[in-house]
């Protein structure tokens, strides 16, 4: 697969690229004040990895979302279409490619459809898990709770009881 600084093909005649979004990008207010012309394309899952908190940030105080790889795990997303603009916003917000590296997956969206996704992630060499603080983990579970998606592996993931 493609690592850092790698895009998804392109659609020659719109520009856009998809991005997979996991943590607080799932919060719509972010995601709309970061990327304005960011539209979401469908639900998708991350086969074989997990979702860990790890790294730290300034912004929220302490460990961020991030995913890891783990066999026969998922991690639930949106799919998101983002144009250049809307791309290099992102890679500012993340600290790409210092505290997140941009990299392409495969996701499957909510169709069962295989499509390639880059994501964001903490470097996986040295990744340390430990708990979210209060609000970022607070954000992520609304964002679960609007979505539909599993509360269980959300709070597995921050050592919580869901």
């Amino acid at each position: 697969m493609m690592t850092t600084g790698a895009c998804p093909k392109r659609d020659e005649k719109m520009g856009q690229v998809l991005y997979f979004a996991y943590g607080s990008n799932l919060d719509d207010d972010q995601m709309r004040a970061r990327c304005a012309s960011a539209r979401v394309v469908a639900r998708a899952v991350l086969p074989n990895h997990a979702l860990a908190f790890g790294g730290f940030s300034h912004r929220w105080g302490g460990a961020v979302a991030s995913v890891v790889r783990a066999k026969g795990a998922r991690v639930e997303g949106l799919l998101y279409e983002l144009g250049d603009v809307d791309l290099r916003a992102l890679d500012r917000f993340e600290g790409h490619p210092f505290a997140y590296e941009r990299v392409v997956r495969l996701v499957l969206d909510e169709h069962g459809r295989r499509r390639r996704a880059l994501t964001y992630l903490q470097p996986e060499d040295g990744f340390e898990a430990w708990a979210p603080p209060q609000g970022y983990f607070g954000v992520l579970w609304r964002a679960y709770g609007r979505l539909g998606f599993d509360f269980a592996s959300l709070a597995r993931a921050a050592g919580v009881s869901p």
